[in-house]
């Protein structure tokens, strides 16, 4: 492993390590109490696993995640990668980022933590003009992020996480009522608001790009030290959410702290006091800078360079600039009011990019599947995940109780994973179907 393969797989970290991977271990470990060990481990699936797997996947192929997605549809290929990219991108994550960043290192420190419009504005303005400036040269992003702030970055985390440790000792016993069943599954959804999975759709191809910058042009090798990159982001993932979420699941928690806003913001907060007195809330802030501001910038140069090879009239800046602008004018609305309206999204998404994901390495290992095999596990999870959420916009009517009663019947509905299993069916389906009528295979 070269030295500059090290410092990709810190960028990595570093850009999905943001907002959401700082606030929701904590509130995982505190809701499910004494099912702490299986709700962590779903957590950890969607949190590590599969953003893991998923660059590893976009790695087969020198365009990522394009070249698989067309053999679903040349039409669904686009939809789903500007889906993709505009939910990580400018309509949810990237503001999320300065939102969790206003809220934790700024807010603490103004007159009586009371948020004004002013405040709010400023931070953002100052926020989306830095993180533009660091975006507008995507060639530099591993020096900037992977060499510089990723250290920055990790340094922050442990000193806060190594004092917990020695401050805190007594588990929460409360189990909270949606971890009472199928813990697993309910940590596996909740993992989804990291955006990490998704994320990597678009991270795979930044990974790429970095590789090929070292001066390796065959795709083996190509594909050998982006596995190797995500491994290391992966393990860095893996031991901070385990250790945050540890935190949330021993930190007393008081009803004035829990009522005071977002709980994994007042869990890090409190424990922050806990450990450094006053002090903590400045390594706090630290913490919470870095981990956005990397997250934000390698956002921008994603959804920026992904929208410039889709229509190139318009160049790479133009795009940072307009996708920046867009962040800003959302994160305005708040971070509870962002998080809420990502949550629908991420339940149709998050399931069709987990099957795709997984779909791609049974293609590897069957060295070829049928096209069929992979359309229909992706129309199955579609319908089933927006159906599923769409029911609970619609009004009460025949229809609603028709479906909604259909739906019951699906294993693990109950904890939004209704789509698993009809997927697993459906690419038995595709592959029997394939092979006997000989339907195309690849692109």
């Amino acid at each position: 492993m070269s030295k500059r393969t090290l410092f990709i797989g810190f960028m990595l970290f570093a850009l999905f390590f943001g907002a959401g991977n700082l606030i929701f271990p904590p509130t995982v470990g505190q809701l499910s109490g004494t099912n702490f060990i299986p709700a962590i481990i779903g957590f950890i699936v969607t949190g590590v696993g599969l953003p893991l797997i998923g660059i590893i996947a976009g790695s087969f192929s020198e365009e990522g995640f394009r070249s698989e997605a067309k053999r679903i549809h040349p039409l669904f290929a686009i939809l789903f990668m500007v889906t993709i990219y505009l939910t990580i991108g400018p309509f949810f994550a990237i503001p999320r980022t300065a939102m969790v960043s206003y809220e934790m290192a700024v807010l603490p420190f103004l007159e009586g933590g009371i948020e004004t419009i002013s405040s709010k504005i400023g931070f953002a303005i100052v926020y989306f003009a830095l993180t533009f400036y660091l975006a507008l040269n995507p060639s530099k992003l591993v020096e900037r992020v992977g060499q510089i702030l990723t250290p920055a970055l990790l340094l922050t985390i442990v000193l806060l996480i190594i004092s917990a440790f020695f401050k805190l000792d007594a588990p929460i016993t409360e189990v909270s009522p949606q971890f009472t069943r199928d813990p697993f599954f309910v940590g596996f959804s909740e993992g989804y608001q990291t955006m990490d999975t998704i994320a990597a759709v678009a991270f795979a191809m930044i990974v790429i790009t970095a590789v090929k910058a070292t001066g390796l042009t065959k795709q083996k090798d190509i594909f050998k030290q982006s596995s190797i990159a995500a491994v290391i982001a992966g393990v860095g993932l893996g031991l901070v959410y385990i250790s945050l979420a540890w935190i949330g699941n021993n930190y007393p928690l008081s009803p004035e702290e829990a009522a005071g806003g977002n709980m994994g913001t007042s869990i890090l907060t409190g424990v922050a006091r806990l450990t450094y007195g006053e002090g903590g809330r400045i390594l706090l802030s630290l913490i919470v800078s870095l981990a956005c501001l990397t997250t934000a910038i390698g956002l921008v140069v994603a959804v920026s360079s992904y929208f410039h090879e889709l229509y190139n009239k318009i160049s790479y800046q133009v795009y940072a600039v307009i996708f920046s602008l867009i962040s800003f004018i959302l994160a305005s609305q708040g971070l509870s009011s962002i998080i809420m309206g990502a949550v629908p999204i991420l339940l149709i998404i998050y399931p069709i990019t987990i099957v795709l994901i997984v779909l791609i390495f049974i293609d590897r290992f069957l060295r070829g599947m049928p096209n069929l095999a992979f359309q229909l596990p992706i129309y199955v999870t579609l319908i089933i995940s927006a159906l599923s959420v769409t029911l609970g916009y619609v009004g009460d009517s025949t229809f609603k109780i028709k479906a909604t009663e259909l739906l019951s019947y699906l294993p693990y509905q109950s904890s939004d994973m209704g789509w698993m299993i009809p997927a697993v069916v459906a690419l038995l389906i595709g592959i029997v179907l394939g092979k006997a009528f000989k339907t195309k295979q690849g692109i």
